[in-house]
């Protein structure tokens, strides 16, 4: 009886000894990052960065592969059924969030581990330069003297614009005449050329139109006020809590190993404070930052009850 206990506890510890000398070989074989979106946009760029900067510290083994359509639901379904052995991940930004908002099947962040997320760009109103509106309290006003009057760009309806500008909407009681147009380009390329009163987007979104003095900056909806334009007011602080990002995260399909994780997110902590990866990432008008996953559960868990809340509030309905 003895001899078979002793056996059934070597046993044991060989096993253990086995599987962990497995995962201390991480990564031993080529990392799929899934950018759900053509190449050339926001989340593609991002993956490629964060590959970049990433491979030296997991042995050059990430690539970056284009998996577009849907708005992202094909790539974000494809890996939420794949192995969670950490050797497919995907960029998940906010349509992750919104997607099952608009559109019946769209999947759920919830299908994910996230390992982490390393950029924020942040949401704001904007308006042509010579506008007749110098302040966003000159916005508020007309609008409420003229309900329905003023035009807003979107990027979309349920964009993620679409969805913070109903929910300014109806914090300070006034109707926008929301037109929607094919894209975040087109949205504030019309509001920079007076075809729309107002836009909302992120900060990368304007990026060039606000550089180019072609687009003013009136409200951000961030905690703090940027550097980028430190006269521009928050929602904050004309009393309206209102906080609003799209972000950018790294994830896994749910059941990634606590192992697996903890290298991934360690290498992407080093390649976010890379000063040549956050010289880069500001470069797109985005701000770098890590959180860990542990934090990023946490972020993305009130992201979403953000977005659930808009969207129950303004009864929007998958199709």
């Amino acid at each position: 009886m003895k001899s078979k206990l002793f056996i059934i506890v070597v046993s044991l510890m060989m096993g253990l000894t086995l599987g962990n000398d497995l995962w201390a070989k991480y990564p031993d074989q080529k990392i799929r990052l899934i950018a759900p979106f053509a190449p050339g946009g926001g989340a593609d760029i991002m993956a490629r960065t964060l590959a970049k900067f990433g491979n030296p510290y997991l042995s050059d083994r990430i690539y970056v592969e284009n998996i577009p359509g849907a708005s992202g639901a094909i790539g974000f379904r494809e890996v939420s059924k794949s192995a969670p052995d950490g050797y497919t991940l995907v960029m998940m930004v906010t349509s992750i969030m919104t997607g099952r908002h608009i559109t019946k099947g769209y999947p759920s962040y919830s299908l994910f581990d996230p390992i982490c997320v390393a950029a924020q760009d942040p949401t704001m109103i904007s308006v042509k330069t010579d506008s007749r509106f110098k302040t966003i309290n000159e916005l508020i006003a007309h609008a409420k003297k003229n309900p329905g009057g003023l035009t807003v760009a979107t990027a979309g309806v349920g964009a993620i614009d679409h969805f913070y500008m109903r929910a300014f909407a109806n914090s300070i009681g006034v109707e926008f005449n929301f037109v929607p147009y094919k894209g975040a380009g087109p949205a504030t390329v019309a509001a920079a050329g007076g075809h729309a009163g107002a836009v909302g987007s992120t900060y990368s979104e304007a990026f060039t139109l606000t550089t180019g003095k072609k687009l003013r900056p009136l409200l951000l909806f961030t905690n703090e006020r940027s550097s980028m334009f430190p006269d521009v007011p928050t929602a904050k602080e004309i009393g309206h809590d209102l906080v609003v990002v799209n972000f950018r995260a790294v994830a896994a399909p749910k059941g990634i190993p606590k192992d697996v994780k903890d290298v991934l997110a360690e290498a992407f902590k080093k390649a976010i404070e890379n000063p040549e990866f956050q010289k880069l990432v500001k470069d797109m008008g985005l701000q770098p930052t890590f959180i860990g996953p542990d934090e990023s559960r946490l972020f993305l868990k009130k992201q979403d009850d953000f977005f659930t809340g808009i969207a129950n509030k303004i009864g929007m309905k998958p199709q």
